[in-house]
């Protein structure tokens, strides 16, 4: 082995003890195969020992400074492989740690879409529609689906992008194959994000970028979960791979293009920014135009068949989703989001300065304003987590923060360099990772596996007909079950109760399945229906930190009768 190779070696020896000592160690099973890491001691002496190994034989050999400048050298010149490790390192985690679940109104959302997709169906048929006394289209649509224009059928309320990416993988696998797709997604993110920053300012900036945006937290989070965050970025960054000067495929970058208008509606009109990189030239202006105008086509006329409009999305129109009023808030809270999990990225508009004479760098400058801008004026939420959208955005401010450290380090000693490079990328990782594991983000799939035991039982103690009174996971009960939904969180007392009585006479079991937080709004909202006052205990309740809870609407009479009932509880 060669003594340079010990370098590389210890570095990587170094970033896992980093990672283990940040994140509290690794337990997780992929494929049947638990894989356990607790301690960073035996990483770290590992790491030392290999540079101690390397130092006595540069030392030898009088060739110290030469190997680190020929390594710093390497790493500027041939950056591809390492930015390909990265991106693979961070696919691994995200499979690691991937959540494979339908938990919540996102997640069920895109693999229920899916799941119509693969059996060759837009709209879902409701078995409740025209039952009489369940008048109300809206009170039998889940979390992620909205009543369509055509009686008795229902549409998904997300675009149809993720969902046709999902349709195969999810038609061969399931749920765990669907989600694949977003861990690739992540890879190609990293990757796509490293290519970019080497192609515009060299091979150290494009590490340096790849490390800041497969460390940052939101990438983190959405990688390990079915949502479209993570692969709208990974079309757009790759976009602009295929477009930077020196790549030139016009229709695989259009292609790229079409698939982040079909995964991220709203902002279609940013397509049009890749075309200040083509300039004016008619022939590849078409050949880009083409795969992106039929994406529009195909998503108008979705949308009329699903909305009844071509220019409603599911979501509702853009006087619903968007104001200016918003930009106050929006601002304060995206800023600090970032401040707290990813400060690196502040200094991107350093790096931008710096960069700023290329034609690229300003094409994506301006490409990240506007999707920043996009969000400002979009609907105000209040966690952590919503920072998701501004992705994208992130991944070219990555860009630009790889080239400002790059630079920086270009200015130290060459036998320095190195070691800068390596001190800054471990201290991206330890304090991603440590803000990371603050956020639960690493316990993601505990907390969301109870909403599988909650469909587990319904399934297995409830024939395929029975009801399932529900809202935060109403889609995700539907999605597992198969049982039809009454949203109480769009139900008045009036109507919830009139299905109910509707129901009555053919004996159809009905179940009320809750998280924790909405036993008391349930309650109070339905304060006047005694059926529904959940005053006995859960048959079944289930999770970690949050908790989801089951009631039977029979077991109600039985209380009353002083029968004694137990809750089956699971962790």
């Amino acid at each position: 082995m060669h003594r340079r190779q010990l370098l590389w070696i210890a570095a990587i020896l170094a970033a896992v003890a980093v990672l283990l000592a940040v994140s509290g160690g690794v337990r997780a099973t992929v494929g049947g195969f638990r894989i356990s890491a607790r301690s960073p001691v035996g990483a770290s002496a590992a790491a030392l020992a290999t540079v101690v190994a390397w130092w006595a034989m540069a030392r030898r050999a009088k060739a110290a400074n030469a190997d680190l400048a020929s390594i710093a050298a390497t790493l500027e010149g041939h950056s591809a492989p390492v930015i390909g490790c990265i991106a693979l390192m961070s696919g691994v985690v995200a499979a690691v740690f991937a959540t494979n679940s339908a938990a919540g109104a996102d997640a069920s959302g895109y693999l229920s879409e899916a799941a119509q997709w693969a059996s060759g169906h837009i709209f879902h048929r409701e078995a409740l529609a025209g039952t009489p006394g369940v008048t109300d289209p809206w009170l039998t649509a889940p979390l992620g689906w909205r009543p369509s224009p055509l009686v008795g059928l229902q549409s998904s309320t997300y675009p149809p992008g993720l969902p046709l990416l999902m349709a195969v993988p999810y038609a061969l696998g399931g749920t765990t194959a669907a989600g694949f797709i977003v861990v690739m997604s992540a890879a190609v993110a990293v990757w796509a994000t490293g290519v970019l920053a080497a192609r515009i300012a060299g091979g150290a900036a494009g590490v340096m970028a790849a490390v800041a945006i497969a460390v940052s937290p939101i990438l983190l989070f959405q990688s390990i979960q079915p949502m479209s965050d993570v692969p709208v970025t990974a079309a757009w960054m790759l976009t602009w791979v295929l477009l930077v000067p020196g790549s030139g495929r016009f229709f695989l970058a259009g292609t790229a293009t079409a698939l982040a208008v079909l995964i991220r509606p709203n902002l279609a009109p940013l397509a049009a920014v890749p075309l200040f990189l083509i300039g004016w030239h008619v022939r590849r202006i078409i050949v880009f135009s083409i795969p992106v105008a039929l994406a529009g086509a195909v998503l108008l006329w979705l949308q009329w068949q699903w909305y009844g409009s071509p220019f409603r999305s599911g979501y509702g129109t853009a006087d619903e989703l968007f104001a200016i009023g918003n930009i106050g808030a929006n601002a304060t809270r995206y800023f600090w989001w970032l401040s707290t999990t990813s400060p690196v990225l502040l200094i991107a508009p350093l790096g931008l300065t710096m960069l700023w004479r290329q034609v690229a760098t300003r094409v994506l400058a301006a490409f990240a304003t506007l999707v920043v801008a996009a969000y400002l004026v979009y609907a105000v939420f209040d966690v952590w987590s919503y920072l998701r959208f501004l992705l994208p955005a992130l991944a070219v401010a990555a860009v630009f923060t790889g080239g400002a450290i790059a630079i920086a380090l270009r200015r130290l000693p060459v036998a320095w360099r190195l070691v800068g490079a390596l001190i800054v990328a471990l201290s991206l990782l330890a304090h991603g990772v440590s803000q990371a594991r603050a956020l639960d983000v690493f316990r993601l799939a505990d907390q969301q596996r109870r909403v599988e035991q909650v469909a587990d039982f319904i399934s297995m103690t409830l024939p395929v007909d029975a009801v399932i009174i529900s809202g935060e996971q109403s889609g995700s009960l539907r999605y597992y079950t198969g049982r039809s939904i009454l949203r109480w969180d769009t139900a008045s007392p009036e109507s919830l109760a009139s299905a109910l009585v509707a129901l009555g006479p053919s004996g159809v079991p009905v179940v009320v399945a809750l998280d924790a937080w909405e036993r008391e709004p349930f309650r109070a909202k339905f304060t006047g229906l005694a059926r529904v006052s959940l005053e006995w205990p859960a048959a079944f309740e289930a999770g970690t930190s949050h908790r989801t809870h089951v009631w039977r609407l029979s077991d109600r009479d039985r209380f009353l009768g002083g029968e004694r009932l137990l809750t089956d509880r699971r962790p």
